[in-house]
């Protein structure tokens, strides 16, 4: 129980006080805007932390509740159990890496709320080191630990980031 607390504690603080620090820090030295100034950016930049800030919570339930592990598992290095069922309900049933997605909506909206341009670095470096990893490290385990279910899960949901709407 300890260990689960201090990798959320651990990642909390880095996804929810480390980078959003360097977001504010950019916008502070280069404060270029690039949406409508006012109540748009405000509105448009909570909206979107708001549906990322979902994502990642709601993920992070069904990590913890289905797969019976967490989040905080980076290759060799395992701060929180891994999981030992493969998650494909919930958000995963929408996206393969609905975490990645939401963190990403989260420091998008604190960068439209900033309204800086040269702080959208920080959400699409964001995104560049997820594909990285998702491809390199998560999915590779995934296979090898559940090889059946993992190929139906890409069958059934070939998105690796962004939810596809499903056909009639």
């Amino acid at each position: 129980m300890a260990r689960y607390i201090f990798s959320y504690l651990l990642g909390g603080s880095i996804f929810f006080v480390a980078i959003p620090a360097i977001i504010f820090f950019i916008a502070t030295l280069c404060p270029y805007t690039f949406m409508p100034e006012g109540k748009v950016a405000v509105f448009f930049g909570a909206f979107s932390s708001a549906v990322g800030l979902l994502f990642m919570i709601w993920s992070n339930l069904e990590l913890i509740k289905k797969g019976k592990g967490g989040a905080v598992v980076i290759g060799n290095i395992k701060i929180s159990k891994e999981t030992i069922k493969l998650v494909t309900t919930g958000p995963y049933a929408l996206c393969r890496n609905p975490m990645h997605m939401g963190a990403f909506l989260f420091y998008l909206g604190l960068c439209c709320a900033v309204n800086s341009f040269f702080t959208l670095v920080v959400p699409f470096g964001f995104l560049l080191f997820a594909y990285f990893f998702a491809v390199f490290l998560d999915e590779p385990r995934l296979k090898r630990d559940f090889p059946e279910e993992f190929e139906q899960w890409i069958q059934d949901v070939p998105q690796r980031f962004w939810p596809k709407p499903k056909k009639g």
